[in-house]
């Protein structure tokens, strides 16, 4: 289930109470204190996976509090709140925490917690089943209320979450749940594994957060001539020898991966009428190529023609 909701939805007029306690009470069960001057704004993605919720939540000053008898209400998650923007002040589990853009903050819902937010902020926020959790993690409840430190599993988590937050709808059961057991594995990495549990954590989840953040990588720097597996594997604090291997596993080469993306963006731009003045050496180097003849070859074999022969189909159609 994908959820997406904004105070600018609600009456003006009742803005304040709709938010409290038709949204906020019933998706989180907590109390929500106002601290705008009765002028709430408040964005939610609330993202359903089963047994494990991605919530994104950004803001205007707020309070929000977990009393003990709200923590009795039978939910016993776990939960990773990462801050992206903003100053939040924690109180939870006998710990006081202020927490800054950057900072992951970890909590048991079975405990009272308080989160002061004084000048609005931002945060990403993963929920897991604690039993799930507890059988790859030993103890995690004595690590509620703590700031994590900032590691590879979390950068993992914190690009993982991200490109999920772009998601229009959610995905199909099977696929949801495995990004669920994904981001379950990336917790688990974040806080530390037991060591039963790593090899586990490490193959699955840890192991596909590295190959979406490769692909990902790929993408937003194929444009790049310069771009080479070394400089990407540094980029993503891999070795050349462990990349190549994580991309092969999809049946395409790292070149391959860089070839088609360049090739899509050639496409793009022949038959974008706006980049009809520009000649096909120009497309070719905008799209990352730095061989023309290589270029034309890669072209014709991908599409089926040339690309002039595309630019004057798409011509002809216009």
């Amino acid at each position: 289930m994908l959820l997406r909701y904004s105070t600018d939805q609600l009456p003006e007029r009742d803005r304040l109470a709709a938010f409290r306690e038709g949204f906020v009470r019933q998706a989180f069960n907590v109390d929500w204190i106002d601290l705008s001057d009765a002028r709430p704004q408040f964005e939610v993605a609330y993202f359903s996976l089963g047994t494990v919720t991605i919530a994104s939540l950004a803001g205007s000053p707020s309070e929000v509090v977990r009393n003990t008898k709200l923590a009795q209400d039978g939910t016993d998650n776990f939960c990773l709140s990462l801050v992206s923007e903003g100053l939040h002040r924690s109180y939870h589990a006998d710990h006081d925490q202020a927490c800054d853009a950057g900072s992951v903050l970890f909590l048991d819902h079975v405990r009272p917690l308080r989160i002061l937010t004084r000048h609005g902020g931002r945060s990403r926020n993963v929920t897991v089943s604690r039993a799930a959790l507890k059988a790859l993690v030993a103890n995690p409840e004595d690590m509620a209320g703590q700031l994590l430190r900032p590691s590879l599993a979390l950068g993992l988590l914190d690009g993982y979450l991200g490109s999920l937050a772009a998601l229009e709808q959610a995905p199909p059961a099977d696929l949801g749940d495995l990004i669920a057991l994904h981001l379950l594995d990336l917790v688990a990495a974040a806080i530390g594994p037991a060591r039963d549990a790593q090899e586990v954590v490490g193959k699955r989840g840890v192991k596909a957060a590295r190959l979406r953040a490769a692909l990902a990588a790929i993408a937003r720097r194929c444009t790049d001539p310069a771009l080479g597996i070394d400089a990407l594997a540094l980029e993503l604090g891999m070795s050349r020898r462990n990349l190549h291997r994580l991309l092969e596993e999809t049946g395409k080469s790292f070149t391959e991966h860089v070839a088609e993306h360049r090739l899509r963006r050639a496409y793009a731009l022949l038959t974008d009428p706006a980049c009809g003045h520009l000649r096909i050496i120009e497309i070719a180097l905008a799209a990352g190529f730095g061989d023309v003849s290589q270029f034309n070859r890669l072209f014709r074999r991908h599409f089926g023609d040339t690309p002039s022969g595309v630019r004057t189909t798409r011509k002809a159609q216009d």
